[in-house]
């Protein structure tokens, strides 16, 4: 698992542009550090909020970000700047077109990173007073049948099986990189990327509040990034 460990450079993948939905979702370590890209997340045009997390407190604010650096036809470095201005270290998510979605108090539960892997395949999440569970199933050793769950004692909703060939499965890996109340529902909301490659991170963003009876989450803004 060593290459999922430069998840932070990260490139779009070529295709990308025309694919990705209405709305859209970076991860912090999407925001925080420099990227070599062919081509940049669109920004232009959009309304984007920011979840920032500092002093123990969340919240969701209105900024324009911009891409800032140098551009070179093959080895073009870009970092992501916002108005006004915000420590990167503190802007967790970056999302677009998210209608649940709006300026005011948020609540964190999982701030970094939490990968599930074979040592690690369940990851206990509590929000007010309920406790979910996100569990890794598989019975392959390279984990290219896996599935991932989340439940809350109650419910139960799977959120990602296999697709594809066999062969399209190449060091799979499966990790949070935000989980929380960011809806303002007091239900979890959850940031994901569970990809079946290695240098693949598909970023999937989960509302409570716009599940479906019998759900606990729905999708409701994407953006694929590849890594470099």
């Amino acid at each position: 698992m060593t290459r999922f460990l430069v998840a932070a450079v990260a490139i779009l993948l070529p295709s990308a542009a025309a694919a990705q939905s209405t709305a859209s979702v970076l991860a912090a370590s999407d925001i925080w550090s420099e990227h070599p890209f062919q081509r940049p997340v669109e920004l232009d045009g959009r309304e984007w909020l920011v979840l920032v997390v500092a002093g123990g407190q969340s919240r969701v604010e209105r900024v324009v970000p911009r891409w800032t650096g140098s551009v070179f036809f093959e080895d073009s470095v870009f970092q992501l700047e916002v108005t006004p201005a915000l420590p990167p270290e503190s802007m967790q998510l970056l999302v677009a077109g998210v209608p649940g979605v709006r300026p005011g108090p948020a609540t964190t539960v999982v701030e970094y990173e939490a990968s599930l892997w074979s040592d690690e395949r369940r990851l206990t999440m509590t929000l007010g007073a309920t406790a979910y569970q996100l569990e890794l199933r598989a019975s392959n050793p390279d984990f290219c049948d896996a599935t991932v769950t989340l439940s809350d004692g109650r419910a139960s909703q799977t959120l990602y099986v296999p697709q594809g060939q066999p062969f399209d499965c190449d060091e799979p890996h499966f990790s949070v990189q935000w989980a929380g109340d960011l809806d303002g529902d007091g239900r979890l909301d959850l940031v994901t990327t569970f990809s079946p490659k290695y240098s693949w991170y598909p970023r999937r963003l989960y509302l409570s509040s716009a599940a479906r009876p019998g759900e606990l989450v729905a999708l409701v803004a994407t953006t694929e990034l590849a890594a470099a």
